[in-house]
């Protein structure tokens, strides 16, 4: 049985895109992070799908819009979107299907096109086994120093009641694996609770925090 030429040409992008570098930098708000753009990723995947002959049908399967309560009459509105990317060969017209959940968070209008844009990332790096130089997240036990710890790392760390103390400590051990300061939880925090400074001492708003991060919302 012939291989499909899909197979064939994923195979070949995947050993030509090489690694991508970390160029987009986030709000200074929030500690000027770096992190992996869609647009590069597109851009380096694009000429490399032009030359296998290759081309995309990006399909939103399912959409929704949900608020969640992260806290006392405190809301969150969240667009969770499930994107079917099919992979098509113009050679032979096979096909390759990768289907990815995401969410974005937004109380305007652009919570769809964040999650959107999120799939579309996560789908490629997925098919194309990309390296983009991210830790991995199994390795969250490794922690800021107390020496270097932020001010907010300090308060995650110090801070234990209303048993929220595994919350704290999960958050500091993702910041510290990921080499993120303390300010880009700070600052999902405040846009989670909308401007409360005491969002740390509030288990759902952490829980919430938590997820965000782990879902890359940090970029």
């Amino acid at each position: 049985m012939a291989v499909p030429k899909i197979y064939n040409a994923i195979a070949k992008i995947q050993a030509g895109v090489g690694n991508i570098p970390k160029t987009g930098v986030g709000p200074a708000s929030q500690g000027s992070y770096k992190y992996v753009k869609n647009d590069d990723i597109l851009e380096a995947i694009s000429k490399l799908m032009i030359e296998n002959k290759v081309i995309t049908k990006p399909c939103i399967k399912s959409h929704d819009l949900v608020t969640r309560e992260i806290g006392a009459n405190r809301f969150v509105s969240m667009t969770v979107v499930e994107l079917e990317v099919t992979y098509i060969s113009l050679e032979d017209g096979s096909e390759f299907v990768t289907t990815v959940i995401a969410e974005g968070a937004d109380n305007g209008d652009k919570g769809g096109r964040k999650a959107v844009t999120q799939a579309q990332k996560i789908a490629n790096l997925l098919t194309f086994n990309i390296a983009t130089g991210e830790p991995d997240p199994d390795g969250m036990e490794v922690t800021a120093t107390a020496s270097t710890a932020t001010p907010v790392q300090k308060k995650i760390s110090s801070a234990g009641a209303n048993g929220a103390t595994k919350l704290y400590n999960e958050i500091k051990a993702f910041l510290g694996a990921n080499e993120l300061p303390g300010s880009v939880a700070n600052g999902i925090g405040n846009r989670l609770s909308g401007g409360n400074a005491e969002w740390m001492k509030d288990e759902k708003v952490l829980a919430e925090v938590l997820k965000a991060l782990k879902a890359g919302e940090v970029e």
